[in-house]
C-alpha cells in the first residue's frame, strides 16, 4: 500500500473548504493533498461540459478530479482519507449562485450591470425562482452524496449516524477513512476533528480562505441573503429533505 495515501478535500461548493483545504495543506504533510468537488467520471464529463458549452475555461477542481480519478482506477482507494464538509442548504444555494455568476450570463446578461455591478432585483427573482422549483431529487446538494460519495466509496453518509453533539462525524468503512465537518461549526470543530482524524499530537489552527465577504459581489450577497424571501411550501420541502433532516434535524 503507498505509505502516503492522498488526503482528498471532496465535497460540494461554497461549504468552506478551501479553508479547510489550504489548512491541512499547510501542516506539511508528506500525503499529497487535494481539493475537488468531483471524481466520478459522469460528473466530471457533466460539468465539464457545461463549462464548454458557455465558452468558459475548466476550473482547477476539474484537473484535479480527473488526477484523483485516474490514481482511482489504477491502484483503488484504500487508504484514502476523505474529508467532506456539509452546510445549510439555502446557504450553499446563496454562495453558488453569486459564485458562479458566470454560468449563469449566456442566458442572463444583464445579470451584471456595465460597471460589473450585480443587478441585485435580477438576482433574487432568479434565486426566488430557484427555491419556487425546489425538487429534492434533482438539487444539487441533495443529491451530491448519492452521485459521488457513495458509488465512488461505496459509504452511504445518511445511513451512518451524524454526531451532533460533537459537530463531526468519522465514518470507518472498507479500508477508508470519512470525515464529515459542517461549516457553520468549524472553527470550534476543526482543531480536535483534524487532529483526531489524521493522528497529529496538536490541535492545528483554521486559516481563512476564499471568504465570500472578501468577494466583489460581498455587498450584493448580503443584500440579496437580507431581502430574499424563499416560499413557505419550498422551505417545508427544503426542511424535510434527506438532506436537512440528517445534517440540521433542528431545522425541520
Amino acid at each position: 500500500m503507498n505509505p502516503h495515501p492522498p488526503i482528498v478535500v471532496w465535497q460540494m461548493g461554497k461549504v468552506g473548504s478551501r479553508t479547510v483545504y489550504e489548512s491541512i495543506k499547510s501542516l506539511g504533510f508528506a500525503n499529497p493533498v487535494f481539493h475537488v468537488h468531483f471524481i466520478n467520471p459522469e460528473n466530471l464529463i457533466r460539468v465539464q461540459n457545461i463549462y464548454k458549452e458557455k465558452g468558459l475555461s475548466l476550473p482547477r477542481h476539474i484537473y484535479d478530479g480527473k488526477i484523483l480519478l485516474d490514481r482511482y482506477e489504477k491502484t483503488g482507494i484504500n487508504g484514502w482519507k476523505i474529508i467532506t464538509i456539509v452546510r445549510e442548504l439555502t446557504r450553499i444555494t446563496v454562495s453558488s449562485f453569486f459564485e458562479n455568476l458566470n454560468l449563469y450570463l449566456n442566458d442572463h446578461p444583464d445579470l451584471l450591470t456595465k460597471s460589473g455591478n450585480v443587478n441585485i432585483d435580477l438576482a433574487r427573482k432568479l434565486l426566488s425562482e430557484q427555491f419556487g422549483d425546489f425538487d429534492e431529487s434533482k438539487h444539487y446538494v441533495c443529491t451530491w452524496f448519492d452521485m459521488e460519495i457513495k458509488p465512488m466509496i461505496k459509504i452511504d453518509v445518511f445511513r451512518q449516524p451524524f454526531d451532533h453533539d460533537k459537530g463531526y462525524t468519522v465514518i470507518q468503512k472498507n479500508n477508508i477513512d470519512l470525515l464529515i465537518l459542517k461549516t457553520e461549526l468549524l472553527n470550534s470543530t476543526f482543531p480536535e476533528a483534524i487532529s483526531r482524524f489524521l493522528h497529529i499530537d496538536f490541535q492545528p489552527k483554521l486559516k481563512s480562505a476564499n471568504i465570500s465577504e472578501n468577494k466583489s459581489y460581498s455587498a450584493a450577497i448580503k443584500q440579496v441573503r437580507n431581502d430574499l424571501v424563499i416560499p413557505e411550501d419550498a422551505l417545508n420541502k427544503i426542511h424535510s429533505s434527506k438532506y436537512m433532516r440528517h445534517f440540521y434535524p433542528s431545522k425541520t
